[in-house]
């Protein structure tokens, strides 16, 4: 039995009832499920992000510990000089001010004794069985976090919650045959981590219940201090993985959006790793809390908008059929041919009335919309081929772009990486070398302090004029970092890579600059060789001569 039609405007008001229902039906199962989803997705990349970040950190200053004293070690004073020369009390006194954080440096002998140490703290005292000394007999080593008593007790400042902590950086000091002649130990105080993590700590972190922990290679925690004294006595999660968020309970009953991320290792393929990782964590009412009050705002929507809905449909139904159904009848006449029809319908609305003409004029204006769509095709194709070459020269710029120091105008790091593959790769077709700049300026970080940033800007700007300057066309100039400059000096050998040096180096110092007055710079220089595996050989060479520059005085020039 075929079922009689229902008046249009029955049908309107049902059909706003049903999508009003369904409306809100869909959106409680996206704040329920989708949206919950997502947002617990975006959370956990967000602290993914600040756990990584803040490894990051970590290794990069562990590094930079490590590295400072492993270079300090390959220095001639300690290669060459007699263990009882009072310079090595200057060298590490140098090296203690470099860093805040560094509670006691000293040199031992080949048999553990203290030979030489800052404020001669533990001078004297046999320290062979420390770990830091036995493991930096045989390579450099990076010990992980322990407590030191009679070192803290003979630290100047003695006020602390916690029983004092340190990080041990030690190298070998060989002779200049290769032998072992002294240890070169450094313990830095543990409170650099609370430093290194507010720097990463995003604005509002207390707010939002964002903690961070770092756990050692057996799962404990290290950081913060004494995590037993914490609300809830938090314990590490037994299986942390990276690349994931998931929610643990830390031991306790409430729950917490949990990440994790692998600190780099300060020693690659030591024999002793640290096995540290970051680990963030928030509670899970507060990954959720956004859910909860967008659910009850949106109920409460739904309900209001749902009542408005179905009272404008029963108006709208009575409104609207009756003009539509004569509407109706006359799109029947049109479509059977008939161009003569009088459209007399007594309409009610101006959209009504537009679809009254539309419909008189559909059949007349057919033809005419079919070459009008013809012809906007055609400027379409136009169109698209004009938006693409102007998307490929804007691609074009975008590369310039990315490889340019917006400062200086030089080439940036991107830039000068692809620079010395090409030179390195150059040079094994050629058998050509070319050689290698690696520049500082002197004192930069006491510009900034003295004058400010925009006169730090004005010097690295003046400087980069001034190396361009002194240069030949075919050389490379490229500004690497901070105040740092590569050169490449395409098929030179040493002498020629000494000399263009030597006129950048007197060119800069003759050149002064408003408000600081003359700048100096230090400069190492390397020439490639044939037998390097990599581009970066011949560069990190230079980089040690250039520190072996700024240790000997700066505002000079050092190579082989």
């Amino acid at each position: 039995m075929k079922l009689k039609p229902y008046p249009l405007h029955t049908i309107i008001v049902g059909s706003f009832i049903a999508l009003v229902l369904l409306l809100g039906f869909s959106a409680y199962l996206y704040i329920n499920k989708i949206h919950t989803d997502q947002l617990i997705s975006d959370r956990g990349a967000v602290l993914r992000t600040l756990a990584k970040g803040t490894a990051t950190v970590l290794a990069k200053n562990m590094k930079e510990r490590r590295r400072e004293v492993e270079l300090l070690a390959q220095t001639p004073l300690f290669v060459h000089a007699p263990l009882d020369s009072k310079e090595f009390d200057t060298s590490l006194a140098r090296l203690h001010r470099s860093y805040a954080h560094y509670s006691w440096i000293g040199l031992t002998d080949t048999q553990g004794k203290v030979l030489h140490a800052t404020n001669d703290n533990l001078l004297g005292a046999d320290v062979s069985a420390r770990p830091w000394f036995q493991h930096a007999s045989q390579e450099v080593y990076v010990g992980d976090l322990h407590e030191a008593k009679l070192l803290a007790g003979l630290l100047p400042n003695k006020t602390h919650e916690w029983p004092v902590r340190f990080i041990d950086f030690a190298s070998p000091v060989y002779d200049e045959g290769g032998k072992l002649r002294a240890v070169l130990g450094a313990h830095a105080h543990w409170r650099w981590t609370a430093e290194a993590i507010s720097e990463v700590m995003p604005e509002g972190a207390a707010k939002r219940k964002i903690e961070i922990f770092i756990v050692n290679g057996n799962n404990e925690i290290i950081y913060p201090d004494h995590p037993e004294k914490m609300p809830g006595n938090p314990m590490a999660p037994k299986e942390l993985k990276g690349d994931d968020s998931t929610f643990d309970n830390w031991g306790g009953k409430d729950s917490y959006l949990t990440t994790v991320a692998t600190v780099g290792e300060p020693v690659v393929d030591g024999k002793w790793p640290l096995g540290w990782k970051v680990v963030v964590r928030q509670p899970r009412s507060q990954v959720l809390s956004e859910v909860d009050n967008l659910e009850k705002d949106i109920t409460l929507g739904l309900v209001a908008v749902g009542l408005i809905f179905v009272s404008l449909a029963w108006l709208l139904g009575h409104f609207i059929s009756r003009p539509i159904i004569q509407l109706a009848k006359i799109a029947k006449q049109v479509s059977g041919g008939d161009e003569k029809i009088q459209f007399n319908v007594s309409v009610n609305s101006r959209e009504l009335k537009e679809l009254n003409s539309a419909i008189e004029n559909m059949a007349v204006t057919l033809l005419a919309r079919k070459h009008a769509l013809e012809d906007a095709n055609h400027d379409l194709m136009s169109t698209v081929a004009e938006r693409t070459a102007e998307l490929e020269a804007a691609n074009n710029e975008l590369r310039q772009l990315a490889r340019r120091d917006t400062l200086t105008g030089l080439p940036n790091r991107l830039a000068a990486k692809e620079q010395l593959l090409h030179e390195f790769n150059r040079m094994m077709r050629s058998q050509e070398p070319y050689a290698v700049l690696m520049m500082d300026i002197d004192f930069f970080k006491r510009v900034n302090d003295t004058y400010g940033h925009a006169a730090g800007d004005t010097v690295l700007t003046h400087v980069a004029t001034q190396v361009q300057a002194s240069l030949r066309k075919t050389d490379f100039v490229g500004r690497i970092g901070g105040e740092e400059f590569l050169v490449i000096l395409p098929m030179t050998n040493h002498a020629g890579a000494m000399s263009i040096a030597e006129k950048v180096r007197a060119h800069i110092e003759s050149s002064p600059v408003d408000p600081v007055g003359k700048v100096t710079v230090s400069i190492g220089v390397s020439v490639a060789a044939l037998d390097q595996s990599d581009a970066e050989m011949a560069v990190k060479q230079a980089d040690q001569y250039l520190y072996k520059a700024k240790q000997t005085g700066r505002n000079q020039i050092a190579s082989l």
